[in-house]
């Protein structure tokens, strides 16, 4: 494959994916659900083989946090990328900031969908704290998106604008700020509300699964 089919398939897997976001989010928005009690999550999921080091993913009551450093680690090197960029005006770089931003896209996609905590019986500061983390989430997606798609523009149309690429680093610079005030405000929720650890004021996604395969709806 030359190199110029390897940058089609990233450029055309990156706008598909865009696309995918911007469907799924006009399509329908992912509600907190009651299933169960959080103590009946951490007896019935957070069960780790006595004598066992190491926990398998199931034992675990979300996959959020282990998909979530992704994006913000992603998202923060693109910008940063971009800002060398604004100086060298490199090709090459170019590419690589599409696959940073692309890549941080994606992981940001995932953990606000496939991986995205249910929750069940927050307290009312909580549930303020878990309003903020969620629209900064969903800011954070939606500029990352914008951001993949400007890539594309100034690689195959707008070639090396130092103009241009300036709005694109106001773009990823105000994605970055996003993730990292999402991460802020999750991190207050795990440390300071207690929502995650052993499974507490989580639902069971489990049962959530099992119940949506039954036909059920909650």
């Amino acid at each position: 494959m030359s190199i110029m089919s390897i940058k089609s398939f990233l450029s055309i897997v990156i706008l598909f994916g865009v696309l995918g976001c911007f469907t799924k989010s006009f399509a329908s928005s992912t509600p907190l659900v009651n299933l169960t009690t959080s103590e009946q999550l951490a007896s019935s999921i957070l069960t780790v083989p006595e004598g066992a080091v190491q926990a398998d993913l199931d034992s675990f009551p979300n996959l959020h946090p282990m998909v979530v450093h992704f994006p913000i680690a992603l998202l923060i090197l693109a910008v940063i990328l971009q800002l060398i960029q604004l100086f060298t005006l490199n090709r090459t770089m170019d590419w690589v900031i599409l696959l940073t931003i692309g890549t941080g896209f994606i992981g940001a996609y995932a953990a606000g969908n496939w991986v995205h905590p249910h929750t069940e019986g927050l307290t009312e500061t909580a549930k303020n704290i878990l309003e903020q983390h969620d629209k900064y989430a969903d800011w954070t997606l939606w500029t990352s998106a914008l951001a993949a798609v400007l890539k594309v523009v100034s690689l195959f149309w707008v070639k090396l604008k130092r103009g241009f690429e300036i709005a694109v680093f106001i773009v990823m610079a105000f994605s970055a700020y996003s993730v990292l005030q999402a991460g802020h405000y999750g991190a207050q929720l795990v440390y300071l509300e207690g929502v995650g650890p052993q499974g507490k004021y989580l639902s069971d996604e489990h049962e959530e699964e099992h119940s949506e395969g039954a036909g059920h709806s909650h």
